[in-house]
């Protein structure tokens, strides 16, 4: 069979697998979209030509219109689909495509009307599976909910991410590790991506509400639940990030407790809890786009407070388990939490419980995420304070008095 794969973006992230592509027996061919930002000098190349086509009859007149309204709604790659359409339109006519693939086929456009037009069926990758090697908080909203919600429907055959993941997919019936760093990749094609305005498909912000029709949490704290991990007293997991923050045109973290906070916050909740201090190094987890600096956190809470335990201790006494799983089988255990904005405050709020979160800016402060739908994770409460005199009353009220 002769399989187009049609694709609009660059990313690895967003793109078809080849070898998941047809079967024995099958002829796939590549069909990318060039947009501006990928592959300009494909666009350039492509325009000229495909405008004559567009005007020498290779598209009849009276499919003309219909086609043209395909590529204008084809979400994320309106110039490309204009310039590769008339080729698809006349190899779809000629018989060379007996069936179209792509990644997602959300906002597709192009892909469902030549599928209608020459009855040929339309498979997207995302049907079956997923593959994500961008932002951990990324992942942790959009990309593992929908993969479980597959599980639970029988539908999930695969699953790729970065290293160390393995114990988030834990459902997945074959995981892939690729040896790849994480960067920003947006979420648009997901179930809950929302798209955005007519000049830039990938809206950069989060959904105000979420779309839970295709989307379901994996229950970390039941899975992962370990008598290893467990204290005298109850645990209270603080959780921090020193991390550039680019995307708030900050050359450092906006969203980050510092040494003074830390140091004010751990002595109040030492007095209840035993603290367990969660901060990674840049050795410990798989690093993105945005560097982790070091700011002598971890040596002064444990000069100052040597009861504390920090999650580097805990990595040396257990080093057959990897980060992330380390991270799970902790947290299945704990009901309190502080945490910051960004990926941190999406796992903590997998485990029930209470999570105060400090966030100062960033897109869930602008969408109201905490407020609206970060308890979907596991009917967490959670909360947000935004200066530290706020997150400082919050702890307080939240975790100290109850």
């Amino acid at each position: 069979m002769k399989v187009a794969v049609l694709e609009r973006f660059a990313d690895p992230s967003r793109r078809c697998d080849p070898a998941l592509i047809g079967g024995d027996g099958d002829a796939a061919t590549t069909w990318n979209l060039p947009g501006p930002f990928h592959e300009p000098l494909s666009l350039v190349r492509h325009l000229p030509r495909a405008a004559l086509r567009w005007l020498d009859g290779t598209v009849p007149r009276a499919e003309r219109r219909a086609l043209l309204r395909a590529c204008c709604q084809t979400g994320g790659a309106r110039l490309g689909a204009l310039a590769r359409a008339p080729e698809l339109w006349a190899a779809a006519r000629a018989g060379e495509v007996e069936r179209i693939a792509c990644f997602s086929k959300k906002h597709f456009a192009l892909a469902h009307f030549l599928a209608e037009r020459f009855e040929l069926p339309c498979e997207e990758t995302l049907a079956s599976g997923t593959q994500y090697f961008g932002e951990f908080a990324f992942e942790l909203l959009a990309v593992i909910p929908y993969a479980y919600w597959l599980h639970s429907q029988g539908r999930l055959e695969r699953t790729a991410s970065t290293p160390d993941t393995r114990c988030l997919y834990y459902f997945s019936p074959h995981h892939e590790e690729r040896p790849t760093r994480r960067r920003y990749v947006p979420i648009t094609e997901y179930p809950i991506g929302e798209r955005g305005h007519r000049l830039r498909y990938d809206l950069k912000a989060f959904p105000r509400t979420l779309d839970e029709s295709r989307w379901r949490p994996p229950p970390y704290a039941e899975v992962y639940r370990d008598d290893r991990f467990r204290w005298e007293r109850e645990i209270c997991v603080v959780g921090n990030k020193a991390s550039d923050e680019r995307y708030l045109r900050r050359g450092f973290a906006v969203n980050y407790l510092d040494v003074e906070l830390l140091l004010e916050l751990i002595g109040r909740l030492r007095r209840r809890f035993q603290v367990i201090y969660v901060r990674p190094r840049a050795a410990d987890i798989v690093n993105d786009h945005q560097r982790v600096r070091e700011m002598g956190d971890i040596e002064t809470i444990k000069h100052t407070y040597p009861d504390v335990v920090t999650i580097q201790e805990l990595q040396a006494r257990h080093p057959e388990l990897g980060f992330n799983e380390l991270q799970l089988r902790l947290f299945a255990g704990c009901r309190r939490f502080v945490s910051v904005l960004g990926g941190g405050s999406y796992l903590a709020s997998y485990f029930g419980g209470t999570n105060v979160v400090y966030a100062r800016r960033g897109w869930e402060v602008a969408c109201g995420a905490y407020e609206r739908w970060f308890h979907r994770f596991s009917g967490a409460r959670v909360l947000a304070a935004a200066t530290p005199s706020e997150l400082l009353a919050a702890v307080e009220r939240e975790l100290l008095a109850r």
